[in-house]
């Protein structure tokens, strides 16, 4: 299997990991849980389970003094889009939530274009208006107040994630990202354990399957987290952002199966788009 095919996989692997992950977060919350014990909890498994791995398979962890401080830097920025993120799906539909948060993509090709990183075309730059227009037609959650802190939390997570993603190519290049991805992850694990330890609680669900669905949040997001940071080091920021595509479209369908949410046509036509735009992008782009 070539490294772009096997990043391309990879993608798709963890947009659909980050998927079961929002939506199981959501049922932890309806059973007692809260955005900052999620992401604690969550961001501490990743921690265990990379390192255990790294051991396993004797990858080095040290890194060079100037690349393992920019590593803990990164991971502040992963903190702050991770919390932004489940913050918002506290607050806002996971749909609304997903959707507004899934700006991300277009602002990494404005970030890649502008950097020098990508060279920007007018079929990528087609693929993503119409991924665009397709996870608005597939994540219409119809009508009702919106939640503006909510949406501007999203937000937030956008423009975070998209200053990760593009810092964390830089950073990398074409070393081995794990290494870097655990120090990401534990300096993102020190800052919500003071966060913790200032709040003075650690709110957990008070249900076997709140539980059930607090663990499984640590579980995917360690195999998403990973993931994702070894497709970017693969096929680049952009094509990575473009696959990604792919989380909201599972959140449609894990809502149906898991929480019950009704679909109406115009919403299965959405996903349709958003599947083949991705499908475009990344024939495009390997050409």
């Amino acid at each position: 299997m070539s490294r772009t095919l096997f990043g391309i996989i990879l993608s798709l692997a963890s947009a659909a990991s980050f998927a079961a992950n929002s939506t199981l977060a959501s049922i932890a919350y309806s059973h007692g849980a809260t955005p900052l014990s999620v992401a604690t909890f969550r961001t501490v498994l990743a921690v265990v389970i990379l390192f255990g791995i790294l051991r396993i398979w004797r990858v080095p962890t040290r890194l060079p003094s100037r690349l393992r401080w920019q590593a803990f830097g990164l991971g502040i920025l992963l903190a702050i889009y991770s919390f932004a993120l489940l913050a918002a799906v506290s607050r806002i539909p996971v749909a609304l939530a997903v959707l507004t948060f899934y700006l991300y993509p277009l602002f990494t090709v404005i970030g890649a274009w502008v950097t020098g990183q990508e060279r920007m075309t007018l079929s990528l730059g087609a693929a993503l208006v119409a991924a665009f227009v397709g996870l608005a037609l597939a994540l219409n959650i119809g009508g009702g107040e919106l939640d503006s802190f909510g949406v501007g939390l999203a937000v937030t997570a956008a423009v975070f994630n998209t200053v990760l993603i593009l810092l964390n190519r830089h950073l990398v290049g074409d070393t081995d990202s794990r290494p870097i991805s655990l120090h990401m992850l534990f300096s993102g694990t020190i800052g919500f354990l003071v966060v913790n330890a200032v709040v003075g609680s650690f709110p957990m669900p008070d249900t076997t399957a709140g539980i059930a669905a607090f663990i499984g949040v640590g579980l995917f997001y360690s195999f998403s987290i990973i993931a994702f940071f070894s497709a970017i080091s693969m096929i680049g920021p952009v094509r990575t952002g473009i696959l990604m595509n792919f989380e909201p479209v599972t959140s449609v369908f894990l809502g149906v199966v898991v929480l019950s949410q009704v679909l109406m046509p115009l919403q299965f036509l959405g996903a349709a788009i958003v599947v083949g735009a991705i499908v475009f992008a990344a024939l495009n782009k390997a050409r």
